[in-house]
């Protein structure tokens, strides 16, 4: 069975089950579904969603980028990072607060060799170059088009992070800007469980299409 018809025929929970436990249930059913990809599937699935999004008005015409170093699972961002470096765009990346549980930072990265092992499995940018969180953004940090992962999507925009709400705590401050979800065909679901502090997304961009939410 393709994974788009596994997630749209995965059972619904109770009505009585609370948004948090919907929430736990549906990340635990997407991990497995993205982990169940064969990994030369998933590699190609990845190449065509980047290229979906690099023809996209919005990343032609954006000359500074948030992107993300993709985990093991999620979709790759790796020809998004080397697009947008070689093309000469300002490329920024998150970096996890040590200090700060569930908050994060971005950082202006020039080139893979400013990356080392973070948290989670994550490669983030190394300690020594500036970040600028939540407080700075709208400000300092004002990027043309950002690029967020997620677990699921849908469309109306909803978004379901892994969790931690960082991306959520930095967004809940930062102005109108251009946002994708990138992600798996399959990773988009009719009705995401959302809280008030979900952040949304504009656009969706998948290996079979580029939405404009």
């Amino acid at each position: 069975m393709h994974p788009a018809q596994t997630a749209s025929a995965l059972p619904t929970m109770e009505k009585g089950a609370s948004v948090a436990a919907r929430k736990t249930a549906l990340r635990e059913r997407m991990r497995r579904l993205r982990l169940d990809q064969p990994p030369g599937l998933a590699r190609a699935r990845s190449l065509e969603a980047q290229r979906r999004l690099m023809d996209a008005p919005c990343w032609r015409n954006a000359r500074s980028v948030a992107l993300y170093v993709a985990l093991k699972g999620e979709l790759s961002t790796d020809s998004l990072l080397d697009a947008a470096w070689k093309s000469g765009r300002a490329v920024w990346l998150p970096r996890v607060r040590p200090r700060e549980p569930g908050r994060m930072e971005f950082v202006a990265c020039a080139g893979p060799g400013q990356l080392r092992p973070g948290p989670f499995g994550l490669r983030e940018p190394e300690d020594g170059l500036p970040g600028l969180g939540p407080e700075e953004a709208g400000m300092s940090f004002r990027p043309d088009l950002l690029v967020l992962p997620g677990l699921a999507f849908d469309r109306r925009g909803g978004r379901l992070g892994f969790g931690g709400g960082y991306y959520d705590r930095f967004l809940d401050n930062m102005p109108a800007c251009p946002r994708v979800g990138l992600c798996f065909a399959f990773q988009i679901i009719r009705n995401l469980p959302l809280e008030q502090w979900d952040q949304r997304v504009r656009y969706l961009c998948t290996e079979e299409q580029f939405l404009c939410l």
